[in-house]
């Protein structure tokens, strides 16, 4: 069974931390103009898959590429266990009536007010642009080995995965660039 990860096109965070290397300061980051035109040519490509059910992470990137490659139409399954590992500013949700407005189609009622990386115990506080908690490799490597546990066990055919780099990377050993197509083989 073949499921395909497809990461998010160019995020207005991915514009500006590339040239410096320095956390821009964008929760939450949607897309660039250019990853607007990378998802848009991502859609005649992934056109030909036959995919017929999509997982998306609920960052707003995600929700945007897979907006602008299946169309409003198309159902959705929004699931923050593909979100991103929490490593920047981009990395920080919005809350689910947020998300509701923006994307009125999609349910976000199962999620939590905080449903991205949020250290256990808490003692160090939820994570803010300025006060960044990295989410340890062994929490990203778990959500990782749950989802494909869960690929395993429901069998979805004809499905399509909309997420990011780092979480992709731990599914299929691939590290992808923005709005790349990768096919990945559940057994």
């Amino acid at each position: 069974m073949t499921i395909y990860f497809i990461r998010h096109a160019q995020s207005r965070f991915n514009a500006e931390f590339w040239p410096a290397k320095i956390d821009p300061m964008i929760p939450d980051a949607p897309l660039s103009p250019l990853g607007e035109r990378q998802a848009q040519k991502a859609a005649d490509q992934v056109a030909g898959l036959g995919i017929r059910h999509v997982i998306v992470s609920p960052l707003t990137r995600a929700l945007q590429t897979a907006s602008l490659i299946f169309g409003p139409d198309q159902p959705m399954q929004v699931d923050p266990s593909v979100r991103e590992q929490l490593c920047h500013s981009c990395d920080i949700g919005s809350s689910p009536q947020e998300l509701k407005k923006n994307y009125p189609h999609l349910d976000f009622s199962h999620l939590p007010e905080i449903w991205w990386h949020e250290p256990s115990g808490s003692e160090e506080g939820v994570p803010t642009p300025d006060n960044i908690i990295r989410e340890p490799l062994e929490s990203l490597q778990e959500r990782a080995a749950r989802f494909v546990a869960y690929l395993r066990t429901h069998r979805l055919t004809d499905t399509a995965v909309v997420s990011h780099g780092n979480f992709i990377r731990q599914v299929t050993g691939i590290k992808p660039d923005n709005c790349q197509v990768v096919p990945f083989e559940v057994s």
